[in-house]
């Protein structure tokens, strides 16, 4: 069994420091006989998001849940799924599947995409790959809550999310997930 993953929490549509107002975490954890370690990050969005839980395949709702009881275990409230941002997540991890490695190449825009829907303040994202796990979201989100990156994202002044997992033909799972922080702006009057 074998599981790497890979996490930054970033803002202001950063990612791994590339901006300079940006902060970045990254954690890697390989456990041979034990499960794996994971890390969170950060979204936002200016409109209410419907839950699209039907579009959803089961993986991608396990962490969604398993996330949101996390956060409930630590007195937050719950993230709310947007398709807009699962979207970018889900391509984002088929991306991953077929290059058959993890990474956070072109996290910006994927949150330059988001930001034409979605008014935000901070983005972050996390992603993962599993091969070997009978249940590879539950030791995705165990890993994050181990790794103290990912864990930030994952408590994180955040209210909106997206995720998106895909199989290659290895079997390996690759996860995204993006977290969002809306902006709420007061419009001066003309």
């Amino acid at each position: 069994m074998e599981y790497h993953l890979f996490g930054t929490f970033c803002t202001l549509l950063t990612v791994m420091g590339i901006m300079a107002t940006a902060r970045a975490e990254i954690s890697t954890s390989m456990p041979t006989d034990q499960p794996p370690q994971t890390e969170k990050a950060e979204t936002v969005s200016k409109h209410q998001p419907s839950i699209p839980t039907s579009v959803m395949n089961s993986s991608e709702l396990s962490i969604y849940n398993r996330v949101n009881q996390y956060r409930q275990s630590q007195n937050l409230p719950p993230l709310v799924i947007d398709p807009v941002i699962s979207a970018q997540a889900k391509a984002h991890s088929e991306e991953m599947a077929r290059a058959g490695h993890i990474n956070h190449q072109g996290f910006n825009e994927r949150v330059q995409s988001v930001a034409k829907e979605i008014v935000y303040r901070s983005a972050a994202e996390n992603v993962g790959y599993s091969v070997g796990y009978a249940q590879p979201e539950a030791i995705a989100v165990e890993d994050w809550i181990g790794s103290p990156g990912h864990q930030k994202n994952m408590v994180g002044r955040y209210d909106l999310t997206g995720i998106g997992s895909a199989k290659n033909a290895k079997g390996e799972t690759y996860f995204t997930q993006i977290f969002i922080r809306k902006a709420w702006y007061v419009k001066d009057a003309d």
